[in-house]
């Protein structure tokens, strides 16, 4: 409880950081506190923080570089020590070769050299690039003793708040540049750039950018279109100001022979005052959609993330309109910010997805381990061998054995393929497992098992999967078996007597689809020497890069030449030569279902 209420401390404190950097209308004052905050949040004492300014060429703080911010500074580093600071230090110098390119830079810092007398005894300096994109606007440092002070944890909390320090000059320097144009499209790019950091919902993102560039460029329509993944069409993601949805109707246009197609590739902007005045978009498969909403006039652009077109944004009018220069590079800045943001809010919701499948893996990884039996199965005059492979990293097979608590000398062995495959498998498949088992530990016989788990299965699983199985009872001291089929692969029967195989047939229906599945009982005898194999899908329908199956055939063959080296092998060495023969045939084909051989073989006579 105190490490978590430490860490919403930390937290909150960032928050504030970002917050107050984020609302700074003066950015000396925001970055000064921000510098406290950040020295005070990571229980250090010292730190200052450059500005890269090309025009300041003075000695003092380094040329090419201002000293916006300093806190706290030991006596040894007072302003006035001219030895101390009235030269260049490693960070700049890092700085100044591209070097400084990391999200933070340890650096055994040569400024703290200088500082005779008082220093706190500090001797190093974590420095952060304030950077946007590859372009570094200054260096944020904080100073310790040793390495020791900067963990994990402080190293990370330095970077992000360096990364907000970024923003927020990239933001006071577009300012600038906008106090030199209209300043109603400063503010309203600002405050647009604001809402769109505070958002990290994709769909958010996408409806509030089409609604806002609408009301400010003053149109009557905008859309947002993004490219497929398969680079062949944009499709409508958001959509404002439209009589009809073209979002909800899943409108999309090629990237080939259309504007939008032509802007995503060119990334320039395409202006069209009416279907005459530009072939391109007279021809476009949109014109049908244009005519119905009333559109006169358009103007697109392209939204450009990190050098590369992910679609394009477009405003339509219901009257002739020119759109002018300046409305052009006011679209194309907004552009501009919404693909950082749709970005943005994209890795996010795949970081999410991917966390979400991750920790649904690791659970579904432990409820399949925990179904399946943890060692080999031991029997005086027998020989089992098991080879599980799933697919993915769970999967739907299953197998078990277990003696029957009534009857000591009756050997339950189960083997079972759930029709589905990954997470929603395991999890229907602990079902099944454990109410098969459950079935056949009270004595019942295979067949009989089989219906009654069949019945519990329909009604505990509100699921459409189903799943096949083979239950058979094995007496250990005569060999005398009894087993149920419910639409399992047939077991091949290798017969020491006649050296051949027989597949034992299907007996019954799967399980899990209707409540009364018919159910028959079939009786063998395995002799000295013979063996059963049980095998799932994955193992006959194993396929090769030339989409061949392995098939139950090569699978006899695979048996039948370990079997004719040794006719003594064990149940060991032949799983091990169908698994070798298996992934000969498949060679760098991947494996598309879980591969699952269980193998018994009656000891030979001496």
């Amino acid at each position: 409880m105190v490490a978590e209420s430490v860490l919403m401390q930390k937290l909150n404190t960032l928050n504030q950081i970002t917050v107050s950097l984020n609302q700074a209308q003066d950015v000396s004052a925001a970055l000064q506190t921000a510098l406290a905050q950040i020295v005070a949040l990571l229980e250090l004492r010292t730190g200052w923080l450059f500005l890269h300014d090309p025009a300041a060429q003075g000695r003092w703080a380094g040329p090419g570089f201002l000293l916006a911010a300093h806190h706290n500074l030991p006596p040894a580093l007072n302003l006035e020590n001219e030895a101390v600071w009235a030269k260049e230090c490693a960070c700049q110098t890092l700085c100044l070769e591209g070097r400084l390119n990391q999200a933070y830079n340890e650096v055994k810092c040569s400024r703290l050299a200088e500082a005779v007398g008082d220093n706190d005894d500090l001797v190093v300096h974590a420095s952060v690039p304030l950077c946007v994109g590859q372009r570094v606007l200054g260096i944020l440092n904080v100073a310790a003793p040793s390495w020791s002070a900067f963990t994990p944890e402080a190293l990370a909390l330095l970077t992000n708040v360096g990364h907000q320090m970024g923003i927020m000059l990239d933001r006071a320097r577009l300012i600038d540049l906008l106090r030199e144009q209209r300043l109603d499209e400063q503010a309203a790019l600002l405050d647009l750039s604001r809402q769109l950091l505070s958002l990290s919902d994709l769909r958010d993102v996408l409806n509030y950018v089409v609604h806002e560039v609408r009301q400010l460029l003053n149109v009557d329509a905008c859309a947002v279109l993004l490219a497929s993944e398969d680079g062949e069409s944009l499709c409508f993601q958001a959509a404002s100001g439209w009589l009809s949805d073209p979002v909800g109707n899943g409108y999309r246009v090629p990237t080939q022979g259309t504007g939008s197609g032509r802007v995503l590739h060119s990334q320039e902007a395409l202006v069209w005052n009416g279907p005459a005045t530009t072939p391109l978009l007279s021809q476009s498969p949109m014109l049908s959609w244009l005519r119905q909403e009333g559109f006169e006039s358009a103007a697109i652009v392209p939204l450009v993330s990190n050098g590369r077109s992910i679609g394009t944004m477009v405003v339509d009018t219901r009257a002739p309109r020119t759109f002018t220069a300046d409305e052009l590079r006011f679209l194309q800045l907004m552009a501009n910010h919404a693909a950082i943001a749709i970005e943005k809010a994209r890795l996010r919701e795949e970081e999410l997805a991917r966390n979400r499948m991750e920790r649904e893996l690791a659970v579904g990884r432990q409820i399949q381990l925990s179904m399946l039996p943890r060692s080999t199965l031991s029997v005086p005059g027998w020989q089992f061998a098991v080879r599980y492979e799933p697919a993915r990293q769970v999967g739907g097979d299953f197998y078990d054995y277990f003696f029957i608590p009534s009857e000591p000398d009756q050997l339950g062995v189960l083997i079972a393929d759930v029709s589905d495959k990954g997470v929603p498998a395991a999890i229907f498949m602990a079902l099944c497992r454990t109410t098969i088992r459950n079935s056949a530990l009270r004595g019942r016989a295979p067949a009989e098992a089989l219906t009654w788990a069949n019945r519990l299965i329909m009604d505990g699983s509100q699921s459409d999967m189903f799943l096949s199985a083979f239950y058979a009872r094995i007496n250990v001291q005569t060999g005398a078996s009894v087993y149920a089929n419910a639409g399992h692969n047939p077991p091949l029967w290798w017969r020491a007597a006649t050296q051949g195989f027989l597949l034992l047939p299907n007996s019954g229906m799967v399980l899990g689809v209707v409540p009364n599945v018919p159910m028959a009982e079939r009786h063998i005898q395995l002799d000295p020497g013979d063996m059963l194999l049980l095998y799932t899908d994955g193992v006959t329908e194993a396929m090769n890069e030339q989409r061949q199956e392995f098939g139950w055939q090569r699978l006899q063959t695979a048996v039948l030449q370990a079997i004719q080296q040794n006719l003594q092998a064990t149940a060991d060495e032949v799983a091990t030569a169908v698994l070798q023969a298996v992934h000969t045939f498949i060679g760098n084909a991947s494996q598309h279902d879980d591969f699952t051989l269980l193998i018994i073989r009656r000891n030979p006579l001496p």
